[in-house]
């Protein structure tokens, strides 16, 4: 009796590993990919390019979009759009139209554009911090996908998102995190929409990787620079110095041993654009596939004491600032304790001189 069960397992795991698979050939196909200039979509354009895809590529910056269009082919076609302003975003859905063959549509739309966010404690930033990331990562995702979902649902194509593992497990990510959280609620929520129209919507879940965006200084350093150059003095006793050069220390490690493996995400896209049988969600890295999803299935005290315990999240160094003022308390009393002592001695010699 087992050993009928475990070859029905294995059966089921070699099909399933075998539908897995199935593909669809990308050959003749268009697919808008937004956030070209670097990192993924910059990799995810080029590739699609050298597999016969036609693709859109979106990007922010004219060196950005120079680099890309001397390296590919006339399949490729670079747009100029910044998702924080709508109508820039609307003159791209033009720039499609008008070069989509009659009666075409988008076979694949990539949301990849978006920004690192400000890391550490959530009382360090202002509104705009908060603004500028939700805006570009989430509610640009939003307003994107409104645009151009006539074109998807025409041909009845896909839709992905790119959230982040920190979405599964948020803890030091800042505004980051809660920028991909509303994206796999967004994207949950728009996969049931589409049912109807048979458009399916899938989300891409990576780890750390070694982008452009994980840049030290420009991503981490100087934003939590400016956060302490800000913060009352109220807030700066609360915290630390220390924990500032903590977060900074964190996130440098972070960035020195972030996957440089770019190819998994992209492939991880890819499969999701022209997979028969496409996931819903792709979790890309051991990290996120192996501890941060099963984690986000632990009951809230347990994964709590684990991140309290566990994750190198910088503390605030209270005690420190207290041990500091002591002692610097310490040493004022000391050091009026030496003048009050002073002025005695003084005042008795003036008295001994008066005397004489």
């Amino acid at each position: 009796m087992f050993l009928i069960l475990a070859l029905i397992s294995v059966g089921i795991a070699i099909l399933f590993w075998l539908l897995d698979r199935v593909t669809l050939s990308p050959k003749g196909r268009y697919v808008l990919i937004t956030g070209c200039d670097t990192g993924f979509g910059n990799a995810l354009a080029k590739s699609l390019d050298r597999q016969g895809c036609n693709v859109f590529a979106t990007c922010l910056t004219p060196n950005g979009a120079k680099t890309l269009e001397e390296c590919t082919s006339d399949r490729l076609h670079v747009i100029m759009m910044d998702v924080l302003k709508s109508e820039s975003i609307k003159e791209a859905f033009e720039e499609v139209q008008k070069k989509l063959p009659q009666g075409s549509g988008l076979w694949g739309l990539v949301n990849n554009a978006g920004v690192t966010g400000n890391v550490g404690y959530y009382d360090w930033w202002t509104r705009d911090d908060f603004r500028r990331i939700l805006e570009v990562n989430l509610l640009g995702v939003i307003e994107v996908t409104n645009v151009f979902l006539p074109l998807v649902k025409k041909v009845k194509g896909r839709i992905v998102n790119m959230s982040s593992g920190i979405a599964l497990a948020p803890c030091s990510a800042g505004g980051y995190a809660i920028s991909k959280v509303g994206i796999e609620t967004y994207s949950d929520c728009l996969r049931l929409q589409l049912h109807h129209f048979q458009t399916s919507v899938h989300i891409i879940e990576p780890s750390f990787f070694q982008t452009d965006g994980m840049q030290r200084k420009k991503a981490f350093d100087d934003p939590l620079e400016r956060a302490w150059s800000r913060m009352s003095k109220e807030q700066q006793d609360a915290y630390g110095r220390s924990c500032i050069d903590e977060f900074k220390q964190l996130y440098g490690e972070i960035s020195k041993t972030a996957d440089t493996r770019i190819h998994l995400v992209t492939d991880s896209i890819e499969h999701a654009l022209f997979a028969k049988y496409p996931w819903k969600r792709y979790p890309v890295g051991g990290l996120i596939r192996f501890v941060a999803r099963p984690g986000g299935l632990l009951p809230s005290f347990i994964g709590d004491f684990l991140r309290y315990n566990f994750v190198p999240f910088p503390k605030p160094h209270r005690g420190q600032i207290r041990r500091e003022d002591t002692n610097a308390t310490r040493e004022q009393q000391n050091v009026n304790g030496t003048r009050e002592g002073l002025d005695c001695g003084l005042e008795n010699i003036r008295r001994d001189t008066k005397s004489d």
